[in-house]
């Protein structure tokens, strides 16, 4: 069963054109990152197919377990994601196995510079993936990256329905509170998510990077059902062989949303890489904002 949010199911008054510009700079983004990534890998397969010596094979062989461009090209994938390459480089030659002609030493001393020399290389021919520039490593408190990160994404289907979510509720978040308030709005909660990321991922050893507009998106989840929890949502549903729309109120989506994700974030140890510290705290600073800055716009809406 697939169940999305598509839009707010009332005539907005105006378009809510930091939504719109907002989904277009998250498209703009990941098009230059799905750019980037066809580019490196085609890159990448090149340099590991390139012929080699037998001697340069043989290291390969004794470093991977494994000679072929495949195992090269897992390789070189690792180190350019590796925080530390030399390190990587390093563990990769100290449990290699020996050359005949060589001593252990020498041999692993050898199978380091060569590995080394592979990967500078590698780098000399072949982009930097876009995405790690992008991304947000939680153990380097990065208010750049706490930007770039939420705006960029980790697939289509990640940015598609982000996307979906957010214009589903963002737009009339906007058009209660006004565009300023609204960066503003978008801006704090890029920054106390992933924040409230770093302070979760404090105990842990190594953390994941993340990227991705879901904090975002839960926070205004959280706010549209402060400002209008009886307003409807439409949602698109596909059950087996049945599709239709249907218009749901805003508190019950926001019940569903970040219940299951606060449930799962306290019950599940494999959260099946999906940052659920982001989309709760997104969520918690939806309803906080609401309450501490906008409760003269509800009063107004009630109102009106």
């Amino acid at each position: 069963m697939f169940f999305i949010p598509y839009k707010f199911d009332l005539a907005l008054t105006r378009l809510p054109l930091l939504t719109i510009l907002i989904c277009l700079i998250c498209c703009g983004i990941y098009l230059q990152q799905h750019l980037n990534a066809v580019e490196h890998f085609n890159k990448s397969a090149y340099f590991c197919a390139k012929s080699r010596s037998n001697v340069e094979r043989m290291a390969m062989e004794k470093s991977l377990g494994d000679a072929s461009p495949e195992a090269c090209l897992e390789l070189m994938y690792e180190l350019a994601l590796a925080d530390d390459p030399e390190e990587t480089i390093a563990t990769y030659a100290e449990r290699s196995k020996k050359f005949a002609a060589f001593s252990e030493a020498d041999s692993k001393l050898y199978i380091q510079g060569f590995l080394a020399a592979e990967f500078r290389s590698y780098r000399a021919a072949v982009p930097t993936l876009k995405t790690k520039e992008l991304w947000y490593a939680p153990d380097s408190w990065n208010p750049v990256t706490m930007v770039t990160s939420t705006f960029s994404h980790g697939g289509w289907d990640h940015l598609v329905g982000n996307l979906f979510f957010f214009y589903a509720f963002a737009a009339a978040v906007e058009l209660i509170i006004g565009s300023a308030a609204f960066l503003a709005v978008v801006m704090a909660m890029a920054f106390g998510t992933n924040v409230s990321y770093s302070i979760a991922m404090l105990a842990v050893d190594d953390p994941l990077p993340t990227v991705g507009l879901s904090g975002v998106v839960m926070g205004m989840i959280a706010m549209l059902a402060y400002f209008l929890p009886t307003a409807k949502i439409r949602c698109f549903y596909w059950v087996l062989i049945k599709i239709g729309t249907v218009a749901v109120s805003a508190w019950f989506l926001a019940l569903i949303y970040i219940g299951v994700d606060f449930w799962t974030l306290l019950t599940q140890e494999d959260l099946g890489g999906v940052n659920l510290v982001a989309h709760v705290s997104g969520a918690a600073l939806g309803l906080l904002f609401g309450i501490a800055f906008f409760r003269k716009q509800k009063r107004q809406i009630i109102i009106d």
